[in-house]
């Protein structure tokens, strides 16, 4: 299989995927709350907050560096495999004793400790899971790790859900979560080790050491990233009224579940343009082009609209007198929803061309801007200014990654991609607000075919391109289908 028909199938599956995650998170956000109470429901959050936090100690940088070197070179996986993972027990035991450690000092009740040892546990899982389709990933599998996630996310849900109806309490959901966890990383240990097969043999602290060098500035840079991603609602609680935090945070999760385009083009691009970086720079430069028009004709095709319909769309799911800051908040949103479709790309340059060092300062440049920024508009402008600020952060990290590429890399090429796809902005815009008229469904389906339409007529997308993924998807769901 060709690497077209390679990626658009991997894309494929992973919408399939992404489709199964929206529908379990909508169901779980739904129940758990409302019948759990908002006390057993706080602490279930604290719990998985508080062991997602140290799952990036587990994690130590490695999932990215890991996808990247066997891209390259497929010889390599057993060694990576055999080294990493006895990396990986020495980080999870320190992470599950640091994050017990956190708990208690914080007096915590017995029955949070219970769950933090159970989620404690499950970190370890999940780091592992995300290490092995790493490994997909490098080895261009993408598809088996999707359905590992649509398997993982069936099994969750179910067995979630039938624990809420049949009374049980906190502890037992958890251990249904780890359940659910576990047979994502059995699934996805049974495709990898069919790629590669660990050794004793193999270790060496040599290369565990090497590795640790080499994982660091991923490290770091999720660090930094944890930072000035969630500072902003520490920093308005502590500033305004739970009433304004509540306001922000719902237009966040919607802001943040926006960004599944991005997840999905990086999984399936990182791999290829990781091998095409080290054996054919001129493919390498032109999948760069390509890749950028894509992100940038997705950019505009989500923001415009988010920023026109943010109103009904808040309307309908929260309504605007109980949540009357959040749309306001979510237009402000959408531009730096823009910056990170874009980034993206960058990103996946600096890291393909061996230049995550940079990206690592400017992971630490926005950790120290990020709460400085925030200190000073929250109190001017409430959640408008986080809101503000989260745009300043991303437009600087936009910044700070294209002045680090390399030169001849992001060109002319890209400004025209960018250009054009907000050309096509203005019959998507149009065709947005006379669709309104029939609701947020009738802008919708009013205007996304005025952009596409349009964004084909200015050779920001070829036909091609939608056909090669309209085939491949096609051919997915018929298999699913059969």
């Amino acid at each position: 299989m060709d690497t077209g028909k390679s990626m658009a199938r991997n894309a494929a599956a992973m919408m399939v995927s992404q489709g199964m995650t929206w529908a379990s998170t909508l169901l779980l956000t739904i129940y758990l709350p409302r019948m759990l109470g908002a006390a057993d429901f706080g602490k279930l959050q604290f719990a998985l907050a508080l062991t997602g936090m140290f799952a990036i100690l587990v994690d130590f940088g490695t999932t990215m560096l890991i996808t990247r070197e066997v891209a390259r070179d497929h010889s390599r996986a057993p060694a990576y495999l055999s080294n990493t993972l006895a990396l990986k027990l020495g980080t999870a035991v320190v992470a599950f004793i640091a994050v017990m450690a956190t708990a208690r000092a914080l007096g915590r009740p017995p029955e949070v400790l219970n769950l933090v040892m159970v989620f404690g546990i499950a970190m370890g899982i999940f780091t592992t899971t995300s290490f092995l389709n790493s490994f997909l990933q490098g080895f261009e599998q993408v598809h088996y790790q999707a359905w590992g996630l649509v398997i993982e996310k069936a099994i969750n849900t179910a067995l979630v859900l039938a624990l809420l109806f049949a009374g049980f309490g906190l502890t037992p959901i958890a251990w249904a979560m780890l359940a659910a966890g576990t047979v994502s990383m059995l699934w996805s240990g049974f495709f990898v080790l069919r790629l590669a097969r660990p050794s004793f043999a193999l270790l060496s602290l040599e290369f565990m050491r090497d590795l640790v060098k080499a994982s660091l500035p991923f490290f770091m840079f999720a660090v930094f990233a944890k930072i000035y991603d969630k500072i902003d609602v520490a920093m308005l609680a502590a500033m305004t009224s739970d009433t304004v935090v509540g306001w922000y945070a719902a237009a966040y999760r919607l802001f943040e579940s926006l960004f599944f385009l991005p997840h999905i083009f990086n999984t399936v691009t990182f791999p290829v343009l990781s091998r095409l970086s080290a054996s054919d720079p001129e493919a390498y430069a032109r999948a760069v082009h390509r890749g950028f028009a894509v992100l940038a004709a997705a950019a505009v095709g989500v923001c415009v609209p988010l920023i026109l319909l943010a109103g009904p769309v808040v309307d309908l799911l929260y309504s605007n007198v109980a949540y009357p800051g959040t749309a306001p908040t979510l237009r402000i949103l959408a531009l730096a929803l823009g910056c990170m479709y874009l980034n993206t790309m960058f990103v996946m340059v600096l890291v393909t061309s061996d230049r995550q060092g940079e990206w690592m300062k400017a992971g630490a440049v926005a950790a120290l801007i990020n709460p400085a920024v925030n200190y000073l508009l929250i109190p001017w402008l409430g959640h408008l200014g986080a809101a503000v600020t989260t745009v300043i952060t991303e437009v600087m990290l936009l910044g700070l990654a294209l002045r680090a590429c390399p030169r001849g890399i992001i060109g002319r090429q890209e400004t025209r991609a960018l250009l054009r796809s907000l050309l096509a902005g203005v019959p998507l815009t149009a065709g947005l607000l006379v669709g309104l008229r029939w609701g947020v469904f009738g802008a919708v389906l009013l205007g996304m075919p005025l952009y596409l339409a349009a964004v084909l007529r200015l050779g920001v997308l070829s036909r091609a391109d939608l056909a090669l993924m309209a085939s491949a998807f096609t051919a997915k769901l018929g298999r699913q289908k059969g």
